[in-house]
């Protein structure tokens, strides 16, 4: 009785032992798999990466070629255009003069969509106005060409003027530009000497530092127009509208003031001691308008005598 008790223990157990044995095999085999399909989805997640930095290493550097080509594209039409530009300018023909504007504004386009190609395009247009109004003696200058007025416009209305070479206009003769339109016109630190501008719309005009030497302003708008260190040696300004504007440490050594309005005009500064009362005479000032130490005002009123009549030529 007893060995078949131990009997039946036996068997219990061996099936205990064999059940515990399939659950364990089988418990590592699910673990092995979950391994497996996790290192899987890395192995794949890894590719991808791979895959993507490798397409967009490809997509830069065929960005990179197109952008290079279309410099290169970009450098080529700008060098056609301004040859093409230059062209026209050359074209020295009577009937050739809108050829000649059209090769100026297109400079001037080029100027204002390329700010490289500035220095390039002031260099061009202050030889052309050297070649077509240069230095001469002879008292009857002809008024200026369109072309010659057009190319002073350009440059007097640069995008930059801060940041350019200056203009050279040595050598001119600038006697022909009579009733010249530019409102707010750059012409700072330039040799206007011996130049006409009578009759010109200059309004808010930058002319710091210009030589204006023996120059014709004559009834010039100059309203608000910034002429700090301008050399005016006898230069004639009769019944110029300088209301507003910036006259410190000007040279008025025998400049003609005659007729000038002058209010709210700021004549002071180290180099205003060349104006003199006399000067003002005939000039028209208000509260406003800042005269040198020992400069006396002019009587009110007396600029609309008739003694300070201007010429109307």
């Amino acid at each position: 009785m007893e060995r078949i008790r131990r009997q039946l223990r036996s068997s219990r157990t061996a099936r205990t032992s064999g059940s515990s044995s399939t659950e364990t095999r089988s418990d590592y085999w699910e673990r092995g798999t979950a391994i497996a399909g996790i290192f899987s989805v890395l192995l794949v997640g890894v590719g991808l990466i791979l895959t993507n930095d490798f397409n967009l290493s490809q997509l830069a550097q065929q960005q990179k070629v197109a952008q290079e080509q279309q410099d290169l594209a970009l450098k080529g039409q700008r060098a056609d255009r301004f040859v093409r530009a230059v062209d026209q300018l050359g074209q020295e023909e009577d009937d050739k003069l809108s050829v000649r504007l059209g090769g100026i504004y297109a400079l001037e386009a080029l100027m204002k969509e390329f700010p490289a190609d500035e220095n390039m395009v002031i260099e061009v247009l202050c030889a052309f106005v050297r070649s077509h109004a240069p230095w001469t003696d002879d008292p009857a200058i002809p008024p200026a060409t369109p072309d010659v007025r057009a190319a002073m416009t350009v440059l007097g209305r640069r995008p930059d003027p801060d940041n350019h070479i200056a203009l050279d206009f040595s050598n001119t003769t600038l006697l022909g530009l009579k009733r010249f339109n530019l409102p707010g016109a750059n012409f700072r630190g330039v040799d206007l000497s011996v130049s006409n501008f009578t009759d010109s719309v200059l309004p808010r005009a930058d002319l710091r530092n210009t030589d204006l030497t023996n120059s014709y302003f004559n009834r010039v708008d100059l309203r608000g127009a910034d002429m700090e260190g301008v050399v005016l040696d006898s230069a004639e300004l009769q019944a110029a509208n300088l209301s507003g504007a910036n006259l410190r440490n000007v040279d008025f050594t025998g400049a003609d003031l005659k007729g000038a309005d002058l209010s709210g005009a700021d004549l002071t500064g180290a180099r205003a001691s060349s104006l003199t009362t006399a000067q003002l005479a005939c000039t028209k000032v208000d509260a406003a308008t800042r005269l040198p130490a020992g400069v006396e005002p002019p009587a009110a009123g007396a600029w609309q005598q008739k003694n300070c009549a201007v010429d109307t030529d």
